[in-house]
Parts: C-alpha cells; structure tokens; sequence
C-alpha cells in the first residue's frame, strides 16, 4: 500500500496537529504565524499563555475582527506585546508535543 492510499482526502478533517484558534485553551503548547503589534510577520511557538482572545487589530488602516494569542516557553512569562500576535478569525494554530 503505497503512503498516499493511507491519507485522507482533501474534504475530511483536518490535520490532527492543527486546531482553529477557538479550540485551544490556556496552556497548550501550539506554533502560530501571524502579525505581531507593529504588523510584521512572526512565528512564535511554546506555551500559550492566555485564552485566545477576540480583538479588533489594526490591519493595512482597516479595523478588523482578529485573534490575539500570547505564546511564550520563557519561565514565568506573562501576556505581553513582546510575546503577542493576531490572526484572521478562521485562522489554525498547530499543537506541539508538550515539552
């Protein structure tokens, strides 16, 4: 059986290492690419520090429903701007193995 008869086909589930961001919860470790607070692109992975949150970003003078997520593994991290970034609202984050 060759490896691509084993995978599932494009409509079904997703990745079982992928979660929409509604889904996670404070304490997973997950890696997400978003924009951080001066609207560059980042990718950020570890600890996330706070329930996902629902926020209006700016994006390109427009103001737009986002998630705002803080992932940190630093120790006693807290939610900051330094460990921060947004995505769209239909956006996926990939669970990590826990460290």
């Amino acid at each position: 059986m060759t490896a691509s008869a084993t995978t599932n086909s494009a409509d079904s589930e997703p990745s079982p290492r992928m979660r929409k961001v509604a889904d996670v919860k404070a304490g997973q470790r997950v890696k997400a690419t978003g924009k951080d607070t001066r609207g560059y692109t980042v990718t950020r992975a570890g600890r996330l520090l706070a329930a996902p949150k629902r926020v209006m970003a700016q994006d390109w003078d427009k103001r737009i429903k986002k998630w705002r997520l803080h992932i940190s593994d630093e120790p006693g991290a807290m939610p900051a701007h330094r460990n921060s970034l947004s995505l769209p609202m239909g956006a996926e984050v990939e669970l990590l193995a826990e460290a």
